[in-house]
């Protein structure tokens, strides 16, 4: 498959109007290269563990980062902000997760989507760890879909691509989604610049796509299998996963996701550092593709913080989970 025929099967999966592969580190980052938000835009964002990114990728534009990813937190850091919905703007853009921040919370995008068409505001989701696989937010009221594809591509393309997908605006009895149909002629019309595909590349998307369901499937159900091993594990507390029904987020998120609660669990050490940890493990969890089969732990707060983020790989969470007990007890 060429770029154009890649595009189309992300948009056929995603079920959107159109969709453009980025070569990208992060989602942020694709967000500022597609340049669809422009100066004098004012964009809010939930993404507390990318403040950093949002920070230095939209100097010229009003960026405000919020501490929850809730209706009201977004509707203050919107207040005096005069958005339209014509093509000219200004526009005002939401951002969350449909997982991500610290503590992995999930947005009510029902809600959200709602909202923010009432704000007329243009809602724009990191559908990263829950995946296209996990979460179908252009459905729940996303104008604007983006996805890291390290799982899609079974941790195996050798740069870091993300996908933007844009939801369709003719709705039931031709009606017109003007958010949506706001959000089409922005990316459109953007700046973003093609993208040159290696045939390695090219193959490796091809391959994950066609994979992507079954892989998907294994990954959230060894995230689930770890998350309850880790929550009755007396060496660490404060685990945070949302199919636990002790996370915050629980009930939204067995309204909004689907096949499971993601890939990732989060908790935090007792008495003792990220780093004290990762050195007691084998190199491999640390080492190991994003994405790929072997599960991988990261420090999201640093190395010298006690929080550790794991993305389960689709390797045996038993096997998984005696190797942390091995490490934990050290």
């Amino acid at each position: 498959m060429g770029v154009q025929q890649l595009e189309e099967a992300w948009a056929l999966r995603t079920g959107a109007r159109e969709a453009r592969l980025l070569a990208a580190s992060h989602v942020p980052a694709a967000l500022s290269q597609l340049g669809i938000v422009r100066p004098g835009d004012r964009l809010v964002a939930f993404a507390d563990d990318f403040a950093d990114a949002f920070a230095r990728g939209f100097d010229a534009c009003d960026v405000a980062m919020v501490g929850e990813p809730s209706v009201a937190a977004f509707a203050a850091a919107s207040e005096g902000f005069d958005a339209s919905f014509d093509a000219e703007g200004p526009h005002l853009w939401w951002f969350v997760n449909s997982i991500g921040g610290f503590g992995l919370r999930v947005s009510d995008l029902r809600t959200l989507g709602r909202a923010a068409r009432e704000a007329h505001a243009l809602l724009v989701v990191d559908n990263t760890v829950a995946s296209a696989f996990g979460c179908d937010l252009l459905r729940l009221g996303a104008v604007l879909s983006l996805e890291a594809l390290d799982r899609v591509c079974a941790g195996k393309a050798p740069r870091k691509l993300v996908a933007a997908s844009v939801a369709r605006s003719q709705l039931k009895r031709h009606r017109v989604d003007a958010a949506a149909e706001c959000a089409h002629t922005s990316f459109a019309g953007c700046g973003a610049l093609a993208l040159d595909l290696s045939t390695e590349e090219a193959h490796v998307l091809e391959r994950g796509l066609s994979s992507l369901d079954a892989r998907m499937q294994a990954h959230f159900d060894r995230a689930r299998a770890l998350a309850e091993y880790l929550a009755a594990n007396e060496m660490v507390r404060n685990v945070r996963y949302p199919g636990l029904n002790s996370h915050p987020d629980y009930a939204v998120a067995t309204g909004i996701l689907e096949h499971g609660f993601g890939p990732a669990v989060e908790f935090d050490l007792i008495e003792r550092s990220a780093d004290d940890l990762f050195d007691a493990l084998p190199r491999e969890f640390r080492t190991s593709p994003a994405g790929g089969a072997t599960t991988r732990l990261s420090a999201p707060r640093g190395k010298q913080g006690s929080t550790i983020r794991l993305f389960a790989g689709t390797d045996d969470p038993l096997i998984v989970a005696a190797t942390l007990d091995n490490a934990l007890r050290k």
